[in-house]
């Protein structure tokens, strides 16, 4: 949607404390250049929205993200918008989000006073947990000896199933692998979110609710899980972050 106008419409990144008053360096999507609208003890993180339409591509989502970031480290708290919020004006800003929503963006900048967002994912090693499959299952370790001597055009039933018992197989141990890492990581977490995974080898997609600074308890935990999955799953780590997961926002509503 093309946008037209002496005034440029106010792209939103996110809520902060007023006495922060500290932006980011650098600059937003676009190029264009970041500033605080305060009102009262509340601010919103924001920027010109470039001339034309505003596209979610790679670029603007890494912009988007890196202006929270780089906020997260000079601010006490930080309430992350979701990507793509536009508002007319400073005005605006200031009337439909700052004052409109003004108890629940302070109590929710109170909760997460001091707090960050870490993202964890498990991927399994295709290899290794296919052997493990075929180790715990006689059904589908008979089926893989039968097919692997027939030829290619033959024993079609007996490939369907083997991969329906494959996928079964992979879905139980993924269900019981998860629970096993999340039920070890949650006495080492304010709050956790758990999300489907996104990958068919990923065996665990989860964010958690972290003290900023009192982390050790957690990662050591990790560590210990880590050495003891190795390297059957893989786990990768990404944070701090603000904490995407852990906010509602009505405006996004």
């Amino acid at each position: 949607m093309a946008r037209s106008g002496a005034k440029p419409a106010k792209y939103v990144y996110g809520v902060v404390p007023a006495d922060s008053r500290a932006r980011p360096k650098g600059s937003g999507i676009g190029g264009k250049s970041l500033r605080l609208v305060a009102s009262g003890d509340l601010a919103a993180i924001t920027s010109d929205v470039p001339d034309g339409p505003l596209e979610a591509g790679r670029d603007e989502l890494m912009a988007h993200s890196q202006v929270l970031a780089e906020t997260l480290d000079k601010t006490r708290a930080v309430l992350p918008m979701r990507f793509g919020v536009v508002m007319p004006d400073d005005d605006s800003v200031r009337e439909e989000l700052l004052d409109a929503f003004r108890p629940d963006l302070e109590a929710q900048l109170d909760e997460m006073d001091g707090k960050i967002e870490m993202n964890l994912k498990g991927i399994y090693d295709e290899a290794a947990v296919l052997r493990e499959v075929v180790a715990e299952n006689r059904e589908i370790a008979a089926l893989r000896q039968a097919i692997s001597s027939a030829p290619p055009d033959a024993a079609y039933p007996e490939r369907i199933r083997l991969g329906e018992l494959v996928a079964d197989a992979l879905n139980a141990k993924r269900e019981s692998d998860a629970h096993a890492v999340l039920e070890r990581l949650a006495p080492h977490a304010i709050a956790m979110e758990v999300n489907a995974p996104i990958l068919d080898r990923m065996a665990v997609n989860a964010a958690f609710l972290l003290e900023r600074g009192s982390t050790e308890s957690f990662d050591a935990e990790l560590e210990r899980i880590a050495e003891e999955n190795h390297p059957r799953i893989g786990f990768k780590l990404t944070g701090p972050l603000p904490p995407h997961s852990f906010v509602e926002l009505a405006l996004e509503a």
